[in-house]
């Protein structure tokens, strides 16, 4: 079997030695170096995280299998904190309602997907990284081989081009989210409330690494890329955050399965592309 097929329930099977054994071997499959197995908790849920060095940065083992994504309003029960703040944005700003219509226009729809096990990288990285070394201190660089501004595609491809060269990938969207959940079929990863204050500064739910190691969705303002140039993920770009819109829209950006159906094309618009991370993906063959 490929370790590719490794799945969530198989790797929290294994033995310790077994799982030893298991990340290393995938260790030589990606041309990584495995740097640590054990385990790992995270808001109330335990489980067993492996990271492994490639080429200075670090990665994670993302189990693979089937998995639930996407918001499920049937599921749902909101407590009265995100109920009141939900009114109250929604009196402020003209939300659509009920509530649960108003979730289901800003996330992912609930769907069962199938997906391989991978290497994902602890944290994001800025596009601009993924430039040729001989591109980086040109300032016309970006001209001849960088994005245009306004051109989607092209941005895209080039953000994509630059992970192929390192032998990477970007996250599909619903690998983003599944990395981001680690298997929660909750709001948020962890659990259907949040804090009091905003996602900004020191908050231990956002700042803490998820269950499978990754500090992901962590900051409204680094929404990522993914393979699809119409979807990030992970934030809006921190539009609500930074234009006082109160604590319910500044949070909700922060849900696993939010979509922020513009953000992309202000970011393609305005230029930004190298300046948005992007997760680099590692396959396991």
């Amino acid at each position: 079997m490929s370790h590719a097929d490794l799945t969530l329930s198989a790797w929290s099977s294994l033995s310790d030695d077994a799982a030893a054994r298991t990340a290393a071997a995938i260790a030589r499959s990606t041309g990584t170096r495995l740097t640590s197995v054990g385990p790992h908790a995270y808001a109330g849920r335990s489980g067993r995280v492996a990271f492994f060095d490639r080429d200075g940065a670090s990665f994670a083992l993302v189990p693979g299998g089937t998995a639930q994504l996407g918001h499920d309003p049937d599921r749902f029960v909101p407590d009265a904190r995100l109920r009141a703040d939900f009114a109250q944005a929604s009196t402020e700003w003209a939300l659509t309602e009920p509530l649960d219509r108003f979730l289901a226009e800003v996330t992912s729809p609930p769907r069962r997907v199938s997906l391989p096990a991978r290497l994902v990288a602890v944290r994001s990285v800025e596009a601009d990284a993924l430039l040729p070394a001989d591109d980086d201190d040109d300032d016309d660089s970006e001209g001849e081989d960088g994005p245009e501004d306004g051109d989607e595609d092209d941005g895209h491809a080039w953000l994509m081009g630059g992970l192929d060269r390192l032998g990477l990938r970007p996250p599909t969207p619903d690998e983003w989210e599944y990395a981001c959940g680690a298997g929660a079929t909750t709001l948020f990863r962890w659990g259907d409330g949040y804090p009091e204050g905003l996602p900004y500064g020191t908050v231990p739910l956002i700042q803490e690494p998820n269950l499978f190691g990754l500090f992901i969705g962590d900051d409204p303002y680094r929404a990522e890329f993914t393979a699809d140039p119409a979807v990030l993920c992970g934030g809006d770009g921190g539009a609500a955050l930074c234009g006082g819109y109160g604590s319910f829209l500044s949070w909700i950006v922060l849900a696993t399965a939010y979509r922020e159906r513009e953000l992309a094309e202000t970011v393609h618009d305005g230029g930004l592309i190298g300046e948005t991370p992007v997760r680099p993906v590692a396959p396991i063959p």
